[in-house]
């Protein structure tokens, strides 16, 4: 699977509270993709140094770092040292999340260093891979999230703010995502994208990255494959989730999902409990 021997990644979904997966890699010499998750990104590195680019700007985190990356940001992932990184990771759902706070939540830091944090986020994180019952899994991760929430969540950026050439900017950006989403299974043309903003072609594309800190392509492609991974936690097997999210095939998809999430569709499947019968 990986080229490195001390390599792995290991998926876990939650049977106990809905909307919650739990993560564990150790990584040498694999390198993400620019992906996405429609999860928020709640982690701890364990050992090692990883790097990665996220809203624009690089950021290197040793051990004993949280990362906290909000739902949908694409990002990277890679080695910072010849000896990889180790790291835990739990993804929560947006409507999880707000069940928990009671609000929307927003992490404006996207690595913070805290050792005394990151230690217990490993310690509660080990017994939640183990829980056998939702009482024991649910106190657990409630007690941790908590603490990341009240120490690093912060406001909601506020909609709607900003001068009137923002505020049209953002809407038609909007309206690009939105044709996005709603052809994912078909031919997505960059003529069709700028014609949603209103923009000549290569100004469109140039407004583009300056939003999202991703070229159109690299969005579409991170979109398509988190639409596949929804698919898959759903039983659907990996051919027809290709053809469902606009991949030519299902080696096509093998590809970008290992790029992206270190671990083959079927793997994956495997590791959640997913996999559809032969």
């Amino acid at each position: 699977m990986f080229r490195h021997p001390s390599e792995f990644v290991r998926f876990k979904a939650s049977p106990h509270l809905p909307g919650v997966e739990l993560y564990m890699a150790r990584l040498v010499e694999h390198a993400f993709a620019p992906h996405a998750h429609e999860s928020y990104s709640l982690g701890a590195i364990e050992s090692g140094v990883e790097r990665f680019r996220y809203k624009g700007s690089e950021h290197v985190a040793p051990a004993d770092t949280l990362v906290t990356l909000n739902a949908d940001e694409i990002h990277t992932g890679q080695a910072e040292i010849a000896t990889g990184w180790t790291y835990q990771m739990l993804y929560i759902e947006p409507d999880t999340l707000r069940a928990l706070a009671g609000t929307e939540v927003y992490f404006p830091e996207a690595a913070v260093h805290d050792p005394e944090l990151a230690r217990a986020y490993r310690g509660v994180f080990a017994r939640m891979w183990q829980a056998d019952d939702d009482v024991a899994f649910t106190s657990e991760f409630t007690v941790l999230v908590d603490a990341l929430v009240q120490r690093y969540g912060g406001k909601v950026r506020a909609e709607g703010s900003g001068s009137a050439a923002q505020m049209r900017r953002s809407l038609a950006m909007r309206r690009v995502l939105d044709c996005i989403e709603a052809n994912l299974e078909g031919s997505l043309r960059i003529e069709m994208l700028a014609a949603e903003a209103n923009l000549s072609l290569f100004h469109f594309v140039r407004v583009f990255v300056a939003t999202f800190n991703c070229t159109p392509q690299q969005y579409v492609q991170a979109r398509r494959v988190v639409r596949a991974k929804g698919l898959l936690a759903r039983s659907v097997s990996p051919a027809l989730a290709a053809g469902a999210v606009g991949l030519t095939d299902q080696s096509h998809l093998n590809r970008w999902f290992k790029r992206s999430y270190g671990v083959t569709p079927a793997q994956y499947q495997q590791q959640i409990g997913t996999r559809p019968p032969r």
